[in-house]
């Protein structure tokens, strides 16, 4: 997008949302115990995959070729991702653990459920796992699939019908799987917060121009969501709460005028605080631990953009032009 936003502030913002939320539920100590009640990591996931909604389909929309549209989507998700798997193979060799054949598989594939553990690694932690904040990662993934299965069906059909239909399929589906937590998470039940973001892009004059109204009507559309808990209220409340920020609150920079560390800090940030707390300083010296571990994750991720992230995406986009524009040798 050409216009000025808030998108890499607000997933940024998120991203640390995230992080303590997992401190709460990771570091063990009944101090931090009460994070998740303030830091809704469940909340932050809706607001990423808002954001994805929007981002996605205009990438999409933007893009010379289907291979052109999957080159940018893995340039920007494999790298970081990647880096992420190393670092926890090097932390599991650092405990002289080599059973990582199964966690190795289960991370190439995305299917981290499959293989969550390396045998020996962080044994003594409240959770063992090595990276549970990836499990988002597949639904993204198939978040990109699908984009030009919808694009094609919205061309043949209607797209506002097509968006909105598959945005109360989701709901149905997450409805019904309201007793299986872990099968309600996953892809149908989060395409809602993901097609609010597609809609908000395919109207985003209408959303500029009547924004004040549009974010009230959600204001009060999330409330009602906490009065009463239907999960119905929720996904076009928080998408739509989420683009309000983006799109229309005046612009805030912050640490993201140097770069995008949102993606490093979401990928790297659960092995970090896996790192402390099997050091006993979460036990030890919370308050001093939390501080490590926030200067920690920042500087991965500061890491994360510069060294592996921000490379990736120049070579991609070199690449692109390149195959776009082939050089004519002079005869």
């Amino acid at each position: 997008m050409s216009r000025e936003n808030n998108f890499d502030i607000v997933r940024l913002s998120l991203a640390f949302l995230v992080v303590f939320f997992h401190i709460g539920y990771l570091s063990g100590n009944p101090l931090f115990a009460n994070l998740p009640r303030y830091f809704s990591g469940h909340l932050a996931v809706e607001g990423f995959f808002a954001i994805s909604g929007f981002l996605i389909f205009a990438s999409y929309e933007r893009s010379s070729s289907l291979k052109d549209y999957y080159i940018k989507r893995a340039a920007r998700i494999l790298p970081g991702y990647w880096l992420s798997t190393a670092v926890c193979l090097f932390i599991a060799f650092s405990y002289g653990s080599f059973h990582i054949a199964r966690f190795l598989f289960a991370n190439l594939t995305f299917a981290n459920f499959l293989g969550g553990d390396i045998p020996g690694v962080f044994a003594s932690n409240p959770m063992t796992a090595m990276n549970g904040a990836l499990w988002t990662i597949k639904i993204e993934i198939m978040f990109y699939i699908l984009v030009p299965v919808i694009v094609w069906l919205s061309r043949r059909i209607n797209r506002d019908a097509v968006l909105w239909s598959l945005f109360a399929l989701s709901i149905l589906y997450r409805v019904l799987m309201a007793d299986h937590n872990t099968y309600a998470l996953q892809l149908p039940g989060q395409l809602s917060f993901f097609m609010i973001g597609a809609l908000i892009h395919y109207h985003v004059r209408f959303f500029e121009t009547n924004g004040k109204w549009i974010t009230f009507a959600a204001v009060i559309l999330y409330a009602a969501h906490l009065a009463t808990g239907w999960f119905v209220l929720r996904p076009a409340a928080v998408a739509t709460l989420t683009l309000s920020v983006s799109l229309l609150a005046p612009t805030v920079k912050g640490p993201t005028r140097w770069g995008d560390f949102s993606y490093g800090t979401y990928v790297l940030h659960w092995p970090v605080i896996q790192l402390f707390v099997a050091a006993g300083l979460y036990r030890d010296h919370p308050w001093a631990a939390m501080a490590l571990t926030v200067i920690s994750i920042a500087l991965a991720a500061t890491f994360s953009w510069f060294v592996v992230e921000k490379p990736s995406l120049a070579l991609a986009h070199s690449r692109r032009i390149k195959n776009r524009y082939p050089a004519v040798t002079p005869s």
